[in-house]
């Protein structure tokens, strides 16, 4: 019985990693996700403005990114 399951898993992850081009189709739409993180970011005080009026620069996006990161990880550490 074990061997039937341990074959029906190796299946299941053939399976998964098969077909490349659906895993490479989605790459472009994380691209269009990338600039979505700053959106949250103007609730905390702290971050700067500007860096949300020019999200065309990824050094900006990254900086957002990161403030936001570091905010949700304050949080954390907060809470617990």
């Amino acid at each position: 019985d074990a061997a039937k399951v341990e074959e029906d898993e190796d299946d299941e992850v053939s399976l998964a990693t098969t077909p490349p081009s659906p895993t490479q189709e989605p790459s472009p739409s994380l691209q269009e996700h990338i600039p979505s993180p700053p959106q949250p970011q103007p609730a905390p005080p702290s971050s700067p403005l500007p860096l949300q009026q020019q999200p065309t620069q990824p050094a900006d996006t990254l900086e957002s990114s990161m403030n936001l990161l570091n905010t949700l990880i304050e949080t954390c550490a907060t809470l617990t």
